[in-house]
This record gives structure tokens, C-alpha cells and sequence, in this order.
């Protein structure tokens, strides 16, 4: 596998560097000079249009509106001039001092207005539906950042961070026409983004389109616009918080008093918490701090360079880009831990005759991953099936090994038999790896002796297509066809190592050492096959589209065919996506616009007869604005009020046999005590799944808004409510289902209907000729609400339990009233008269006391109510940009509010042998009898009363972070100098957050829990 990488890897290389230069040298250098003159509508000189011609023909028109272009091979040239429709001019050698007259373009109507939508494009004045374009460009001239989400969040209204759109989930990715993940791409390769938010503009992607979805169109070469850029930047990023584990003297007295307060014997002598705080006999009272740096570094730092060469002439346009990057891990022992990754994409059209271009597109990314192998796998299947779990690595490790667990390393000089470790491979030739019978492993000794791995993800993608002119059929009518070709491969690599470990132990008054396991060491490599992963995605479409103006009337109709499939491991089905849609604009007058669009979508998950399903969406839009009734004063420009409304569909449940029922054999039953061949037995039959008259998943919505240009161009504000339900959603009815049945049955059931108000606003305005400044607020609120539900029929007494009618995010739990203190109890331990009967085991004083929600006298189940919500009600940013001469200050500012968590993992609820945190110190206990102290008491065991879901535990997760903020100086380059341009910048990330529980909300665990980061950089853009 890895030979017939490489071979295709080489052979991609070969490509991308023969298209090049195949590119450009495709034109001749002789030519003559062409001269002329521009003029506005009103026949006055026009200086400043820019005029191109070819691949390096470039020049401005002066103040007289002159101009005088090298013409090599180009055989029309284009004017721009911005607020002016672009014009393109044939020329002919024999033909010289040209008149061009350019005319005003309409507001949201010029050519640069052209937005990106599924299969097509349309100008932004005749687009119903709720649709936001982020220009990358103008991204990348104030904010620095490359990664895709960092062009999304906070820079576009009616999107939870950079993929929740509306509220509704994840929103698809689609890059270049198909649904592609974002892993492989940046910035610096991307033309726009999209973000489609209502039914109309998305329906074409059939059931990809369900939950929102995000258009990513890369950059590709531009007739006469030659271009060489470099970006380079540094930075250097730190922790911005790390988990504080108490040290094992502390946890020694912790542990005890666990013990203590379920009546148990401590475990831990005075003598031993003073020996271990004083770092008495360190071999027999260890105290390792996993977070210290020793294991990490105090900050790591990253490198990206990036190149971009692009340009073209009328028969051949290309576009080549290249990165490299590296970003350094935090371990500090052992094999360097840390990423590289490599990536080249190479985007290219052809002029194949009058009638026929082509397109052939080229990506490849090598993302490898070095470390020590520091990882524990759970082989979940048989060998080589590739189904498996990361069970820990050094993060978990960290925060679940005790301090005082093992002595790290042994100094060979404290043992005083040195035949105990004889041809031990010791650590810097002084020291013994630590240990004993119950840890045979060292985190020290993974770092170091274990070897290392290494993970390698490569990423091919091709993509060719074909663009017919058939005018000659009827004008305005064009077909393209597209095929695509995605190969995704992951293969990992140990270093087979193993190493052994001492346990030190007394010998009279010596130290000395018992050896566990074997030093085994290793330079061969091998390929684990369970981890290995690999994917195949094939994908085609093909568009007839129909464009042309009829004096008032104006039709833009795309009609779609589209098919995709994905292979991926252990899967009896491929993922297959088929759809048919159709897309018609109508414009009148340039003032009122009609939208049809709909999609046939075909699934396999269906039963025959009912495999395709029509998704219908229309919407409206009146460019008020243009009425000859409306008030034009100066202070709006443009004003589009536009509705639309779509009945979505889709297949997005895991199962393929819904419909069918399946059986499978069980164990066998034996009569009379019959055994053996001759067994008189029956054997089970077994339900795997029950038939069921399995429907499409429908989402109806309904979206309302307007878009507006104000104060001469200077504001512009984008407004939409929105109502969302999904319903007929595939559920496994559990609750619904008798238990006397056996079984349980899927159906269309549940439902939620998600609604709000999004909006954007951006301001812009030279207050002087060196001083400008552009404001931006973005904004969603939105609301969600359970509207059907298969959930329990809760008695009388649990009616606050119900989830029908309340919010989705609604967070159901017990209402905590502080802790029981001594009063609460009697002398024999027993609550005091009046109190509610508690039904999760005994309490004490320490424990969290609750309310009866009820009132039955009984603490039990049936007194959850709703005590927080886990989605965000609103998110809002704000981002300032301040240009004075050639310096540029940008910083952007999010914030939400309506979130709540709870404190409910391990670092908070700790008990028993469990690793303790500094939350311990401030639990309830002899030195801290407040019965509103932070923490209850400490147990031995899960304490079946304190940890449970409640209002004891939840914390707000309102915030208000500045992301970014960046200061950069750029520098004009002269004419027929090096360079064009030059932007040296300096960045910050993370740097401020206002967060009252920021302490809680900045903290990570779990597997790959390296820590949220904060950091500098700096960096330069050059263009050549």
C-alpha cells in the first residue's frame, strides 16, 4: 500500500510541475502596443480603471483616462474600475486608440457580486434565500488566521461557532461541489465561503443539506492576472490552563479522610505524610507531578510557509499552491513529539475549442504525526478490521496516576548491591526506571524506552470536468459535467520496544532493587494493521443551465444530476447519495424575483417503492429599492426584502434495514437433562430487528429577512427570522414498546422545532484620507423546543421530568439546598423530623442536600426538573478594523450567554482510589464545616447521593473572548521593483477571556487533552 502511495504521490508531483510550466509558457513574447482612452457614462475621462490583457499585460488609466497596453497573444482585454460594470473588448492589431465608455453597475448585480451557490451562481440582488459569503481576500488583508473556521466564527450571522447554522448541528462541509471534510484545506487555497442557511439556497444537496451547509470554493487562475505570493509565520503559544492535581502528601491526607467519613481506617501514617511532604526516603514516598516540566514544555511553537503562484492567458488558466507546516507537541522526554504536514493543490482550465473548456484539478496532503508511544489500544474487533479505541495516552495517564504511585526514576547510587540491576539500560547512565508488581509501566519509561509511533495520513484528491457552450441550440444555454475523486489513507508505525521496571526495596538497612519485566530494545518498525484506516469517495454531477434576458424578464434554471459514493472500512454498504434538482430564478424589472428549487433524493435505507422523495422549496424577493415610489434620499441605496419556504427531506439514520425484519440464532435449551448429539433441545430465534414502515426524516422551514445598503454605501445590514422543525425523525421506540413483547421497534417519531433571529451589520468610512475604520456585529438568537418525544409516562408525582414542550437543550436534575449539616441529623444519625426521606443511600453531614420538588417527602428521581440548558441562547461578536496610512489594527470579540455545564467529571468527582484534585482541599470536612462550601465530603466510594446530576454542579458558560487581534504594517511595492506588496503582521490568539468561570470552562481531560492555548506569532505576505 505504502509502494503504490509513493509511486502516485510522484506521479502527482510530476503533474502539478508540468501544468505549470506548460502554463506558463503558453504565450509568445513578440507583441505591439495598444493604445486608448476610458470614459464614464457621462463621456468624462475616467482615471484609475484598470485594463488587462494576457498574462502580464496590466496597466491604469490616467487622469486623462489614457491608456497604452503591451498586447502579446491576448485577443480582447478587460476593464474594471470598481461601482462600473467590467467590460471585455475585442482587439485587433490593426485597430489602436480604442474608446471605451463604462456604465454604472447596479448595486448587487455587478460581475464581483456573484455569489457561489450549489452548482451555480447568481448575483447577490437576485438571491431569496438567507445566504452570507465570506471573501477570503478580505479575510486574509486583516485577519491572518488560515483555518477554515477562523473565516467563519464571528464573521457570520446566524452561525454557532463555525458550523452550527441556526442552531440546527453540524452543518456539511462542501468543497468544490461535493461534501469533502475541512481537514485538508486552508485559507490560503480558498477563493470564498458560503454559508447557506435556509431551504431554498441548500435543497440541491438533498439530505446532506438538512442541517445547513457551507460552500468552500477554491482559488483558480485569472486571465492576465499573474501572481507569486509567499506567506511565512512564527509563533510561539502556552498554556492557558492546566489541571492542579494535589501532591501525594496532600492527597495522602485526603485519601485518609475519604476513609475516615465512611467509617473506615486510614491508610497513611502521620509518619509517612510527613516523610512524603519533606521528601524524606523519596524511593519509598514518591511525589510525581505528571503536569511539571519535566513532562511538558512550558510552550511549544508552530511554522507555516505557504506558496501561491497563479495567472493565465485566454487559452490556459492555473493556480498552484504548496504549504508546509509544523507544529511542535508538548511532551518534553523522549522522541520529539510533533506534526508536519505537506501540502500542494493544483487547480487548472483549458480552452479546449470556441465551445469546450476543461478543468483539472489536483490535491495532495501528508499530515505525519511523531511521538512516543505513550498510547494503551483496545482492539474492539478481531485483527486487521480497523476497529479499534485509543484506550489512554500521556493526557489520561497524567490524570488518573496517583502521585505517590511508584518512584520515577531510581539513582543507582542509592542501591548499594549493584548486581540487583546488572545490565539494566539505565536513563542518562545514573538512573533506574521506577515501578512495582501492580505498575509495570512508567510514564518516564514510555517516553523513553518504549519507542515510538508514527501516524501518517495522506490525502489525494483529483477532480476534472467539462464546460459545454450550446448556444448554438439557444442562446444562453450551457452544460457542465464533473467527476471527482477523494482517497483518504492512514497507516501507523511502532517501534517495537519494552523495558523493565525496579521496585526498590529494603534489604536490613540497604537499598535494593527487584527487577520487573525485560529491557527489550528495538529499531524495527511495524505497520499495526487495526489502526490503519482508509476511505474512497466518487463523486459526479452534471448541470444544464439556461441563462438569458428577455427585455424585463430574466431566467437563470440549472437542472442537476448528482451521485456520490463512499467506501470506508467494515461498512456492508457504501454511504451513496443520489439526487436530481432543479433550480429556477425569474426576475422582473430588476425588481421582483420568483426561486424554485427542488430535489428528487434516492436512498438505499428505503423499501422498495418508496426510495426517492421530492424535497420542494420557493421563495420571493422585492428589491424595493428600485420602486419608482420609494424614497430615494441618499440614505438607502439598496433595499431586498426576500422570503422563503422548503419542505427538506433526508436518510441521515445509521441503519440500511429498517424496514426488514432479521433474526439470529441464540443459545440452545435442553429437555429431560439430555446432552450431547443426542440432545432433545430447541434452539432461540432471536429478533435482530422488527420491520417497520420506515418514512423520510422532514424538515419544514420558513425563513423572512431583508438585506440592505445604507448612507451611501456606508452600512450595510442583513437581517432574517427563521423557523426550523424537524420531524418523522427515525427513533427507537424504547418507551413506547411493551416489555412484553421482547423487542423494540424503530419509527418515525420524535420532533423539535428550532426558531430565532439572526442579523449582521458592518459599517465602513474614510474619516479622513490616511484614517479609516470597519465595524462589524454579527448576532443569532435562537430557541429550541422538544415538539414530540418517545419518553416515559411519568406519574403525578414526575411531571417536571416531561421533555415535551421544553427546550432540546433542556437540562434535567435534582435542585441542590446547600449541604446537610450537623443540625439536620439526630444523635443516632438519622434526619430530623420534617426532612425528606433521602432514596440514593444514607447521608451524613457533607453531603448535598435537596429539594422536594414534589412534595411527597421522598428525594427521589421524580424531583429532576429543568435546572439548565446546554445550548447557547445567543452568540454576538464584534470586530473592528482601523487603517491609518499603511498600518492596519484588527481585533474581533465573541461572546455568549444562556450555556450551562456541569462539573461531572473525574476532576470534580473524585472518591476512593481515584487521582484527587485541588477542588478536594475545599470539600466539606472537620476543617470546613460550611454548608455551602464549594465540594462535599470526600468518600471512599462513589457516593451514590453527591454525584448526580444537579444544581450543585452546574456552572454558567457565558463568555465574552477576543479570539484575535493582529497589528500589521504594509509595504507598496514601485514599479518594476521586486515585490508588488508586502504585509508584515503580528498576531495574537486567545489572549482575553472574560469568563466568571473561566478557572472550570479552560481545563481539558480525556484522551488527546493537550491543553486550550494562548500565544504570539508573527509573519509576512509577499507578493511578487
Amino acid at each position: 500500500m505504502n509502494t503504490m502511495i509513493n509511486k502516485l504521490y510522484k506521479k502527482l508531483l510530476f503533474f502539478f510541475t508540468f501544468f505549470v510550466i506548460l502554463s506558463i509558457n503558453a504565450q509568445e513574447e513578440n507583441g505591439y502596443m495598444l493604445k486608448g482612452k476610458i470614459t464614464d457614462e457621462f463621456n468624462k475621462p475616467m482615471a484609475g480603471a484598470l485594463i488587462t490583457a494576457g498574462i502580464d499585460g496590466k496597466v491604469f488609466s490616467d487622469k486623462d483616462g489614457n491608456f497604452e497596453i503591451l498586447i502579446k497573444e491576448a485577443t480582447a482585454i478587460t476593464v474594471t474600475k470598481e461601482d462600473y460594470d467590467v467590460t471585455k473588448h475585442a482587439i485587433y492589431e490593426d485597430k489602436n486608440n480604442l474608446s471605451i465608455q463604462l456604465l454604472p453597475a447596479k448595486l448587487f448585480f455587478q460581475g464581483a457580486d456573484k455569489i457561489n451557490l450549489p452548482f451555480g451562481k447568481l448575483e447577490k440582488g437576485r438571491i431569496v434565500g438567507s445566504v452570507s459569503n465570506i471573501d477570503i481576500s478580505e479575510h486574509l488583508r486583516k485577519d491572518q488566521r488560515i483555518g477554515v473556521a477562523s473565516a467563519i466564527t464571528g464573521k457570520v450571522g446566524g452561525v454557532f461557532n463555525n458550523s452550527n447554522v441556526l442552531g440546527l448541528g453540524s452543518a456539511v462541509y462542501v468543497v468544490d461541489g461535493i461534501p469533502r471534510p475541512i481537514d485538508f484545506i486552508n485559507l490560503t487555497e480558498i477563493e470564498d465561503i458560503t454559508v447557506l442557511k435556509d431551504a431554498v439556497s441548500r435543497v440541491l444537496y438533498g439530505s446532506a443539506a438538512d442541517k445547513g451547509v457551507i460552500l468552500i470554493t477554491t482559488k483558480r487562475g485569472k486571465i492576465g492576472q499573474k501572481n507569486l505570493s509567499v506567506r511565512a509565520e512564527y509563533g510561539v503559544q502556552t498554556a492557558v490552563a492546566k489541571p492542579k492535581y494535589l501532591n501525594a502528601a496532600d492527597y495522602m491526607e485526603v485519601y485518609n479522610q475519604a476513609n475516615l467519613n465512611d467509617g473506615k481506617a486510614i491508610k497513611y501514617t502521620d509518619t509517612q505524610i510527613s516523610d512524603t511532604r519533606n521528601g524524606t526516603n523519596p524511593l519509598f514516598n514518591p511525589d510525581v507531578d505528571y503536569y511539571s516540566s519535566t513532562f511538558l514544555k512550558n510552550n511549544t511553537n508552530y511554522l507555516d510557509v505557504n506558496l501561491e503562484a497563479s495567472g493565465g492567458n485566454e487559452k490556459t488558466q492555473y493556480m498552484l499552491t504548496a504549504g508546509l507546516s509544523n507544529n511542535e507537541g508538548w511532551l518534553n522526554l523522549g522522541e520529539k513529539e510533533g506534526t508536519n504536514r505537506f501540502n500542494i493543490r493544483a487547480n487548472s482550465n483549458y480552452q479546449l475549442s470556441s465551445r469546450l473548456k476543461m478543468n483539472l484539478d489536483a490535491v495532495s496532503v501528508f499530515n505525519i504525526y511523531n511521538s512516543p508511544d505513550v498510547f494503551d489500544i483496545n482492539n474492539l474487533g478481531s485483527s486487521e478490521d480497523n476497529n479499534y479505541e485509543i484506550s489512554s495516552d500521556f493526557w489520561t495517564k497524567a490524570q488518573t496516576n496517583l502521585p505517590n504511585s511508584y518512584p520515577l526514576l531510581i539513582p543507582i547510587s542509592s542501591i548499594a548491591d549493584p548486581s540487583s540491576y546488572e545490565g539494566a539500560n539505565l536513563i542518562d547512565g545514573k538512573y533506574l526506571l521506577g515501578g512495582t508488581n501492580q505498575f509495570t509501566r512508567n510514564i518516564y519509561g514510555d517516553l523513553t524506552r518504549r519507542g515510538n509511533k508514527t501516524v501518517t495520513d495522506r490525502y489525494f484528491q483529483i477532480n476534472s470536468g467539462l464546460d459545454w457552450d450550446l448556444s448554438f441550440i439557444t442562446k444562453g444555454l450551457s452544460a457542465r459535467t464533473n467527476f471527482t475523486f477523494d482517497f483518504f489513507n492512514t497507516s501507523v508505525e511502532n517501534q517495537n520496544k519494552s523495558y523493565a521496571v525496579y521496585q526498590p526495596i529494603m534489604v536490613g538497612n540497604d537499598i535494593s532493587v527487584v527487577k520487573i519485566g525485560a529491557d527489550v530494545p528495538s529499531n524495527e518498525k511495524s505497520v499495526i494493521a487495526d489502526e490503519a484506516y482508509f476511505s474512497r469517495t466518487f463523486g459526479f454531477y452534471s448541470t444544464l443551465n439556461y441563462k438569458r434576458n428577455f427585455g424585463a424578464h430574466s431566467f437563470d434554471i440549472t437542472a442537476l444530476s448528482y451521485s456520490s459514493k463512499r467506501v470506508v472500512p467494515n461498512s456492508f454498504q457504501s454511504l451513496k447519495n443520489l439526487n436530481y434538482g432543479l433550480r429556477a430564478n425569474y426576475m422582473l424589472n430588476d425588481k421582483y424575483v420568483i426561486d424554485f428549487s427542488g430535489a428528487v433524493i434516492g436512498s438505499n435505507k428505503m423499501a422498495e417503492g418508496n426510495r426517492f422523495a421530492f424535497a420542494p422549496t420557493a421563495g420571493l424577493g422585492w428589491i424595493i429599492s428600485n420602486e419608482d415610489f420609494f424614497n430615494k434620499t441618499g440614505k438607502t441605496d439598496f433595499l431586498k426584502l426576500r422570503g422563503t419556504v422548503g419542505l427538506l427531506k433526508n436518510d441521515n439514520w445509521d441503519d440500511y434495514f429498517l424496514y426488514e425484519t432479521s433474526f439470529s440464532r441464540g443459545n440452545f435449551f435442553n429437555y429431560s437433562n439430555t446432552t450431547g448429539n443426542s440432545a432433545i433441545r430447541n434452539q432461540e430465534l432471536n429478533y435482530n430487528n422488527v420491520g417497520a414502515d420506515i418514512a423520510w426524516q422532514k424538515r419544514l422551514e420558513m425563513n423572512f429577512g431583508f438585506e440592505g445598503l445604507f448612507f451611501n454605501k456606508s452600512l450595510y445590514a442583513d437581517a432574517s427570522v427563521f423557523y426550523s422543525k424537524s420531524y418523522d425523525l427515525i427513533t427507537i421506540l424504547n418507551n413506547s414498546t411493551p416489555d412484553l413483547l421482547g423487542y423494540t421497534i424503530s419509527g418515525n417519531n420524535n420532533s423539535y422545532i428550532d426558531s430565532g433571529l439572526e442579523y449582521t451589520i458592518k459599517y465602513k468610512k474614510a474619516l479622513s484620507r490616511d484614517l479609516k475604520i470597519e465595524v462589524g456585529y454579527n448576532t443569532i438568537f435562537s430557541t429550541s423546543q422538544v415538539h414530540k418525544l418517545d419518553e416515559p409516562i411519568y406519574g403525578p408525582n414526575g411531571q417536571t421530568r416531561v421533555r415535551t414542550g421544553n427546550s432540546s437543550g433542556a437540562m434535567f436534575g435534582l435542585t441542590a439546598n446547600g449541604l446537610y449539616g450537623t443540625s439536620d441529623f439526630n444523635t443516632d444519625g438519622s434526619l430530623v423530623a420534617g426532612m425528606p426521606a433521602v432514596s440514593y443511600g444514607n447521608v451524613q453531614p457533607g453531603d448535598i442536600k435537596y429539594v422536594d420538588i414534589n412534595n411527597d417527602g421522598v428525594i427521589n428521581d421524580d424531583d429532576q426538573s429543568i435546572i439548565g440548558n446546554s445550548r447557547p441562547d445567543v452568540q454576538y461578536s464584534l470586530d473592528l478594523n482601523v487603517s491609518y496610512k499603511n498600518f492596519d489594527f484588527y481585533v474581533l470579540g465573541l461572546g455568549q450567554s444562556g450555556q450551562d455545564k456541569y462539573r461531572n467529571n473525574s476532576y470534580y468527582w473524585t472518591y476512593g482510589e481515584l487521582k484527587y484534585s485541588e477542588t478536594a482541599l475545599q470539600a466539606y470536612g472537620p476543617n470546613n464545616m460550611d454548608v455551602n462550601a464549594s465540594m462535599p465530603r470526600l468518600s471512599s466510594v462513589r457516593n451514590n447521593n453527591n454525584y448526580r446530576n444537579s444544581t450543585y454542579w452546574i456552572y454558567k458558560n457565558n463568555f465574552f473572548t477576543i479570539p484575535t487581534m493582529q497589528l500589521s504594517y504594509n509595504i507598496a511595492g514601485k514599479e518594476k521593483g521586486m515585490f508588488n506588496s508586502v504585509k508584515l503582521f503580528i498576531k495574537g490568539n486567545n489572549l482575553i477571556n472574560i469568563n466568571k468561570n473561566k478557572d472550570i470552562e479552560n481545563l481539558r481531560f480525556g484522551i488527546g487533552s493537550s491543553p486550550i492555548t494562548k500565544g504570539m506569532s508573527i509573519g509576512v505576505l509577499t507578493s511578487f
